[in-house]
């Protein structure tokens, strides 16, 4: 499994770290420089990745999974349009669309996987021994380190987008947008990095510290605007899922 892994955590950085709004927005408008320059954040993350397993595989499999990549984004945004055409209105990127969507782009890397069912290349692991202070039983838990490092990078900036999309469908984008704040984003993220951490090292018990600390901070808003106080609690709780699932999921697969 762990190609896998290493495949994931190279979908997520593609997707959610070097994935930019401004490459968003270029691809709803069908614009392939949108396209264009997340294909090769792809390409680059997978690759990079994936050279533990000697160049031909990398090269190999990054090709395969940014095309697969491509493939589902412009299948996803033909399917909007079809939306919009045949059933009216403005199609929104709602939950279950991204779920889908992640799950066909994680089944896309199984199949990438099946492929190549070897460990690293001995030569590339005694390269880096080599010329890196890399400890030697690095190379034997890699597997398990980018699989902490995938969850994290989906836990943090993954979570956002869904919390979000979440979040627009519930109050609708204007209210959301005035719901939130520049360093409300911030603070989800640390407080899903917190609580997967927490999570991972069996503290269950200091989940419920980080909720009451941050329900106390922002006590005065909570107690003056329902609005808010609503919208503060569904993203808080959809937080705490996102980092439950995901930290407890870990913590059954290694």
């Amino acid at each position: 499994m762990t190609m896998f892994w290493l495949l994931l955590l190279a979908h997520v950085l593609a997707d959610f770290v070097f994935q930019n709004e401004a490459m968003v927005a270029a691809k709803s408008r069908r614009d392939w420089r949108g396209y264009d320059s997340h294909a090769l954040a792809v390409f680059l993350c997978a690759a990079v990745l994936m050279h533990f397993y000697g160049w031909f595989i990398a090269i190999s499999a990054a090709l395969l999974v940014t095309v697969g990549h491509l493939l589902l984004d412009l299948l996803k945004n033909a399917a909007y349009d079809l939306y919009t055409r045949f059933v009216g209105g403005k199609s929104r990127r709602g939950v279950m669309g991204f779920l889908l969507d992640q799950l066909l782009h994680v089944w896309i890397l199984f199949w990438v996987t099946n492929l190549w069912a070897q460990p690293p290349s001995a030569a590339v692991v005694s390269f880096w021994r080599r010329v890196a202070p890399i400890p030697i039983d690095f190379f034997a838990g890699i597997e398990i380190w980018a699989a902490l490092l995938a969850g994290y990078v989906l836990t943090a900036f993954g979570g956002a987008v869904l919390i979000r999309m979440a979040l627009d469908g519930i109050f609708g984008p204007e209210t959301a947008a005035r719901g939130g704040s520049p360093a409300g984003k911030y603070i989800g993220i640390l407080e899903r990095l917190l609580i997967l951490t927490l999570v991972l090292s069996d503290s269950l018990a200091g989940v419920g510290f980080v909720f009451t600390a941050k329900s106390i901070a922002r006590y005065n808003e909570i107690a003056e605007r329902r609005e808010f106080a609503e919208y503060y609690l569904i993203g808080t709780l959809l937080s705490l899922f996102v980092a439950l699932v995901v930290g407890l999921g870990l913590r059954m697969l290694l």
